[in-house]
């Protein structure tokens, strides 16, 4: 098992992508300003689609190599680069 994207839990369906505060403009753009998504669980699904919170994330990324030292909670660029722009 590994990380597959991070993610934002809001009312049961999980948001992804490469980075939080992406998932929480993409969130904002489609649910409109009266949201909080700051304030909904922060983490990440696995490559099995589960949601899982940034410390059990942390341990799971470790294991899997995706990360080279133990963390007590991973943020997504541990793990994601953000791809470059074209310029």
């Amino acid at each position: 098992m590994k990380i597959a994207a991070a993610a934002i839990l809001r009312d049961g369906r999980a948001w992804t992508g490469i980075r939080h505060h992406l998932i929480m403009r993409q969130m904002l753009e489609e649910l409109g300003p009266g949201i909080a998504p700051i304030d909904d669980p922060q983490g990440f699904v696995t490559d099995d689609g589960r949601f899982v919170e940034r410390e059990e994330a942390a341990k799971i990324a470790f294991d899997a190599g995706q990360i080279q030292k133990p963390k007590k909670v991973l943020f997504s660029e541990d793990v994601f680069k953000m791809p470059k722009e074209d310029s």
